[in-house]
C-alpha cells in the first residue's frame, strides 16, 4: 500500500494546480451546451486526444528524458490529470465551438 501511495506522487509541490484546472475543464465540458458535438463524439475525442498525449509523454519525458514534472520514475496524480484530461477537454471545447462553417473544405 505504501508503494501505491509513493507512486501517486501526492507529495508533489503545486499538486493543486492540474487537479484544479482538470475539474474545471471536465466541469465545463460536462455542462457546456453541446452545438456542435454529440456525446459520442466527445468520448471518442477525449480517448484520442487523451492517447495521443499520453504516447507523446512516452516519447518526450520516456525515451528522450527532455522533460520531467515530478519524480522522473512515478507519472504521479498530477500527471495523470493533466495528460489525460486537459488536452482533450480543450480539444472537445475548441471543436464544440468550432462550427461547420469555419471547417475548410477540400473542394
Amino acid at each position: 500500500m505504501d508503494s501505491i501511495v509513493k507512486a501517486m506522487d501526492l507529495g508533489a509541490k503545486g499538486l493543486w494546480l492540474p487537479i484544479t484546472l482538470a475539474i474545471i475543464l471536465l466541469l465545463f465540458v460536462f455542462i457546456m451546451p453541446k452545438k456542435e458535438m454529440s456525446w459520442r463524439g466527445i468520448y471518442v475525442t477525449i480517448g484520442v486526444i487523451g492517447l495521443a498525449t499520453w504516447v507523446a509523454d512516452n516519447i518526450f519525458a520516456g525515451f528522450l528524458d527532455l522533460v520531467d514534472f515530478g519524480h522522473p520514475r512515478y507519472s504521479g496524480i498530477g500527471e495523470l490529470l493533466t495528460y489525460s484530461f486537459v488536452p482533450s477537454s480543450l480539444a472537445v471545447i475548441y471543436l464544440n465551438y468550432l462550427g461547420k462553417d469555419r471547417i475548410i473544405s477540400g473542394n
